[in-house]
């Protein structure tokens, strides 16, 4: 006979009445307090924040299983979808069902190969702006809070990549828009995981600012669509041949022939505006804090830059990274010891059985992302940044276990901006290797992991050293050409 246990009978931290585990959860540590749960209390256990009962997993097939079973059976935590359309920022990321399977089909036409690979000389000339900035900084010798670069190269990317203009934060810093992007993940962070919607009833300084910051977004981004609407207008042969993200959701059309509409189009750009920008800046972070600390890879990184990228500057072509295999070993290592999406807020869509355990509907769960990454028993030797691991012919030698590497996701859901993300990463990191030496600087505190939607660093500030005795040639690059707003 198969018994059932209800996930009430799970163990777990014990809580106080009425508030349950509430005041045991610092949020910007969230990630590190689920996985010490996890160390203690195995990986599938239950909390309670209030009144919401809360199931973490860390067992990668069960993970592994609730990622492939959505949308079926699974789906985003309800209170994101909820706040995403109560801001009007409702797109493929926080649809469902048969709304998520319209949008999903027609945004990743944006992120087919052959968009990537025109989209390359565009990514090159961002980066070598970057380079520039970074010689400068290296000559005068000043250390640098390395993230708000990292964001202002990504913003460039992304909007250049869906809108085709060129914002040029990086010569520019225009800090308002940035900062407008840099509060929306950190208040639905706060809101996605409130015991209940106080915003609805009084609202924080924060709460007011991130929806002051989010109404110049929309103007931006609905300046965005008006004008590349009045260019596909004026130039019809362009139909049927997008040139960026935007162009693409303007032209597609799903099987019966219906497009997006204006408010599926406004939440689309704003999901890739802030995906592109946090995921992304806060990985590349996280790697240059690694090299710091391991100046062996970074050396050796080095020489592989060198020898692919000859007497250039910055990779010329795009065969030339996907000739770096060490470069992508440094790049996934990164990603698994530093995996910047640490949780996955879902919940069932009906009363599920997972492990023996009967779990109800609308229960949150937290998929522990990470956590399965760093145990021994999925990769040999698992706290240490191994990147030649990655590349080992013989599996045995340095064993991993992939359905405990996940930070793209997994299942139909996976990210559709896997590709492009790698892309800039690469991109960036291949011209840091071949033309600087990132250092470390004591800012006297320790690097530290914090939580906000997105795991980024704080206190991490680096210092670039030109390399010396390089020949290398700067090839000259046409300006982006700017289609203003």
């Amino acid at each position: 006979m198969h018994f059932l246990r209800q996930s009430s009978e799970l163990p777990g931290p014990k809580g106080l009445p009425l508030l349950g585990n509430l005041l045991q959860i610092d949020l910007p540590k969230l990630h590190l307090i689920l996985e010490e749960w996890a160390d203690r209390y195995g990986d599938m256990y239950r909390f309670r924040l209030a009144n919401k009962a809360v199931v973490v997993i860390g067992n990668p097939e069960l993970i592994q299983q609730v990622l492939r079973d959505r949308p079926q059976s699974f789906r985003r935590g309800g209170s994101i979808e909820q706040i995403s359309r109560e801001l009007g920022t409702h797109g493929v990321f926080a649809a469902e069902g048969e709304q998520w399977r319209r949008q999903r089909a027609l945004t990743m036409q944006a992120f087919k190969p052959e968009q990537l690979r025109r989209f390359f000389p565009t990514l090159r000339a961002i980066t070598e702006r970057l380079q520039a900035r970074w010689s400068q900084l290296a000559e005068a010798g000043n250390p640098l809070a390395v993230d708000k670069d990292w964001m202002r190269f990504t913003v460039d990317v992304t909007t250049q990549f869906a809108f085709g203009y060129d914002i040029n934060l990086l010569e520019n810093e225009n800090a308002d828009f940035q900062r407008h992007l840099e509060s929306q993940l950190p208040g639905l962070n706060r809101w996605a995981n409130a015991p209940f919607p106080y915003w609805h009833y009084f609202k924080l300084p924060s709460d007011r600012a991130m929806e002051k910051s989010l109404v110049a977004i929309k103007e931006t981004i609905n300046g965005f669509v008006r004008q590349t609407r009045e260019r596909l207008a004026q130039q019809p042969e362009r139909a049927g041949q997008p040139a960026n993200f935007l162009e693409t959701l303007l032209q597609a059309r799903d099987e019966n022939g219906a497009g997006l509409s204006d408010e599926e189009i406004t939440g689309n750009v704003f999901t890739i505006l802030i995906a592109g920008e946090d995921t992304t800046a806060h990985t590349l972070s996280w790697l240059l804090h690694l090299l710091c600390e391991h100046p062996d890879v970074q050396r050796k990184l080095q020489q592989e830059a060198d020898a692919a990228l000859g007497g250039h500057a910055l990779p010329p072509d795009l065969g030339v990274l996907e000739n770096m295999p060490y470069l992508e070993a440094v790049a996934l290592e990164t990603l698994r010891l530093k995996n910047v999406a640490p949780i996955l807020f879902l919940e069932p869509n009906q009363d599920v059985e997972l492990n023996g355990v009967t779990i109800p509907q609308g229960t949150l769960l937290m998929l522990l992302n990470r956590y399965n990454a760093l145990q021994d028993a999925n990769f040999s030797a698992a706290s240490q940044f191994r990147p030649d691991r990655w590349l080992d012919a013989d599996p045995a030698s340095c064993p991993h276990n992939r359905s405990a590497f996940t930070p793209f996701g997994a299942g139909p859901r996976f990210c559709p901006g896997r590709s492009l993300a790698m892309l800039e990463i690469k991109m960036a990191i291949a011209m840091m290797a071949r033309n600087f030496t990132v250092t470390p600087v004591d800012t006297g505190q320790p690097v530290r992991e914090l939580f906000s939607f997105t795991m980024m660093p704080e206190n991490l500030q680096v210092r670039f050293k030109k390399r010396q005795a390089l020949s290398i040639r700067h090839d000259g690059i046409e300006p982006l050409a700017s289609s203003g707003v």
